[in-house]
């Protein structure tokens, strides 16, 4: 599979995601080797009762970076997450966030990446790094690839 297809394959993926068609509606994803960026409106819904974005949606971005960024390096098989640490720099309560997730280290079947969540204002709002690893699930048997 060539890359590209390989990472429209991907971004296909990311959309039909239920998560991301009712929770997360309106993300973006792109990819080039080794690199992934997700865009995302704030919203209200978001919030936990302090009115500031919930540290799950912060996960979501950061995992969801860093992962694609690891899966545009393996065509054969899905990978998951094994471990990720975050850190969070500063609250959130509006505007649109861009996550960008970057692969550090590739060995076989295993990809070390970093990710950061940047604020409209070019601010590091949160970030981390997590361990991705190759499952046994071939992408040829997912539906509709």
């Amino acid at each position: 599979m060539s890359n590209n297809r390989h990472y429209t394959f991907l971004a296909e993926v990311f959309q039909a995601a239920p998560i991301n068609q009712r929770i997360f509606s309106g993300s973006e994803l792109r990819l080039s080797e080794g690199s992934a960026e997700y865009r995302l409106a704030v919203r209200e819904d978001f919030f936990h009762a302090a009115m500031a974005m919930h540290g799950a949606v912060y996960f979501k971005m950061l995992d969801d970076a860093a992962y694609f960024a690891a899966a545009t390096l393996e065509q054969e098989y899905f990978i998951v997450t094994k471990s990720y640490e975050i850190h969070f720099v500063r609250p959130v309560t509006e505007g649109q966030l861009t996550a960008r997730g970057t692969v550090i280290e590739a060995r076989e079947g295993e990809w070390l990446a970093q990710s950061e969540i940047i604020n409209e204002h070019g601010k590091v709002v949160g970030k981390g790094q997590g361990l991705f690893v190759r499952s046994r699930q071939r992408f040829s048997d997912i539906q509709g690839s």
